[in-house]
């Protein structure tokens, strides 16, 4: 009987949790986005103008003109030079740069080997997913030709390893990369779904 209520009780849990923290999660990057950017637009314009959602309005629109200063020859050499400038300031430049990295690795602007998808076989009988992000290792020269770089993220969590290994020891997979980061991330776990 107990173990039947336990049961029954974890199977909500588990139900309830992701739509819960999901929803949390978007309403704070909602009330936190209109709570900066509300006071930045009654600075400019004058607080009965003000009407709630202008904030993430205002986000989008923000996001949205950066993309198209963004392919102006004139906004592209300015943000070469504010980046320069960043990644000369001592601490400022090893946190932007990783994060930088990290959201240009998701992009579309990546080259087609941070695209592949790689199964590294340890040994055993034991393989693990990670990503290829460099095929050459030209800043590795004394490693060899015949390695590549794999990142290898781990569960739970941002974070992993990247690791060097020879390609005879690396199967390319044909999978989305966006599938492979799940099926990693989530340490595999594939919750099922009810039938239709």
């Amino acid at each position: 009987m107990m173990k039947s209520i336990a049961g029954t009780f974890f199977r909500g849990l588990t139900g309830l949790l992701p739509i819960a923290l999901t929803l949390w999660l978007a309403f704070w990057v909602i009330t936190t986005t209109e709570e900066l950017l509300r006071k930045l637009f009654v600075y400019i314009l004058p607080d009965n103008f003000y009407l709630p959602g202008l904030g993430i309005a205002f986000a989008l629109l923000l996001i949205f003109a950066t993309g198209l200063l963004m392919q102006m020859f004139v906004f592209k050499k300015l943000w070469d030079w504010f980046e320069a400038w960043l990644e000369r300031v001592p601490l400022v430049k090893t946190v932007y740069q990783s994060v930088n990295d990290f959201f240009g690795f998701f992009s579309s602007n990546v080259s087609d080997s941070a695209s592949k998808v790689a199964c590294v076989d340890l040994g055993n009988g034991a393989q693990v997913v990670g990503f290829i992000t460099d095929e050459s290792l030209d800043a590795f020269a004394d490693v060899g030709q015949d390695r590549v770089a794999i990142y290898l993220p781990m569960s739970y969590q941002v974070g992993g390893y990247t690791v060097l290994v020879s390609k005879a020891d690396v199967e390319i997979l044909d999978i989305p990369v966006e599938q492979a980061m799940r099926f990693v991330l989530t340490a595999g776990i594939r919750r099922q779904r009810p039938a239709d």
